[in-house]
């Protein structure tokens, strides 16, 4: 008898962890289909407007772990994998700023979500962008953390420093190159479980989904200033050598726009100072 006691007991503690998961580990695994491509994500929590995460390139929603764990009693989170990355379908095709907001809106439908704030790190901040450009009806706030920008017109040698970046992912060694472009964006105090966890991901990246993704993201038709007027909170880091008027420059892009820099921090900033981070969000979630 005793043990059935014991049994009942850790069925029952294993039904409520799968009910209320702790973790975005135990968050069950969904899948959206668009143009019968699978997009993998998470959910977590109840409400009518939600916080939907996008991550940057080479990354998946692990990298918002500590977003999860802040957030998962505040509101409904969504966590997405961007179609190339994570346990999304990864087909041959162009991989367009187009092409992941139409994804992400995706996602949004089979959610029945249309009201959300977006919040994007690095690449995930241009596909916000387009999403807010293509379906602004669903968005209604916005999150840039350090996000990745291009400006046009640009003269002959920035343009030509796009190009090359991009190229530097058309190449059939892709992995050292993306390990050393993680290094470039650490600082000595990003941990190093932060700094371990992006080396398991990123150096992964398929090349024809890397360069598709760096070609596409320098595209001219994807950059051309237009104001969004919703409340956008950008957070950059000093790391990423932003210019003397980065907020002037940011405040051409964003009418109704807080602002934050962050020191002695590297890119992955809701990895390296989720506290900080978690809170600023908060705010403007409430606003």
């Amino acid at each position: 008898m005793r043990n059935c006691k014991l049994l009942l007991l850790l069925c029952s503690a294993f039904l409520v962890a799968c009910n209320n998961p702790q973790t975005l580990e135990q968050c069950k695994s969904k899948y959206a289909v668009m143009d019968s491509i699978n997009i993998h994500y998470k959910t977590s929590g109840e409400g009518d407007n939600a916080i939907v995460f996008i991550h940057g390139f080479g990354c998946d929603i692990n990298s918002w772990q500590q977003q999860f764990a802040y957030f998962s009693d505040k509101a409904k989170l969504l966590f997405i994998d961007l179609p190339g990355y994570g346990k999304s379908d990864k087909p041959h095709t162009e991989y367009t700023l187009d092409f992941f907001a139409d994804a992400v809106n995706a996602v949004m439908d089979a959610e029945h979500i249309n009201n959300a704030m977006l919040i994007g790190h690095s690449l995930g901040t241009p596909v916000c962008r387009q999403m807010v450009l293509k379906y602004p009806e669903r968005v209604t706030k916005m999150v840039d953390i350090d996000g990745v920008y291009c400006f046009y017109p640009a003269d002959s040698t920035m343009a030509a420093a796009y190009h090359a970046f991009a190229e530097t992912f058309n190449n059939d060694t892709l992995r050292p190159i993306i390990e050393g472009f993680v290094e470039s964006l650490c600082v000595p105090q990003t941990p190093p479980a932060v700094k371990n966890y992006v080396l398991s991901t990123m150096p992964e990246t398929p090349k024809y989904i890397a360069y598709s993704t760096m070609k596409n993201l320098i595209d001219e038709r994807y950059w051309t200033n237009e104001k969004i007027t919703i409340p956008t909170l950008v957070i950059a880091s000093k790391k990423s050598e932003i210019p003397p008027d980065y907020e002037q420059i940011m405040s051409n892009l964003y009418s109704n726009m807080s602002y934050c820099e962050m020191d002695s921090v590297g890119h992955f900033i809701m990895m390296e100072k989720p506290q900080m981070l978690n809170e600023l969000i908060e705010k403007i979630s409430t606003k």
